[in-house]
């Protein structure tokens, strides 16, 4: 048996198998070319987002502004 017949031989179980395949990225691939291609309309980002917030609304409620302190001292500056 040469070498390429080998090779064939060891491919063929990962072939059936789906090996090789990169996990639905191929799928997922030819989607993002379809909707690109305007072959099959993407849903719109605007009819699936929910209603603005209202700042001055009643429900509206401020949370604390966060306080992060440094690890560096006055000290280590000189």
């Amino acid at each position: 048996m040469n070498e390429h017949d080998r090779h064939e031989q060891e491919q063929r179980p990962l072939r059936e198998a789906g090996g090789g395949e990169a996990e639905g990225f191929e799928d997922a691939e030819e989607e993002l070319i379809e909707h690109a291609s305007h072959g099959d309309p993407a849903p719109d980002p605007s009819e699936l987002a929910g209603d603005p917030e209202d700042p001055e609304s009643a429900e509206s409620v401020y949370g604390e502004a966060d306080h992060e302190r440094s690890s560096e001292t006055p000290e280590a500056d000189e």
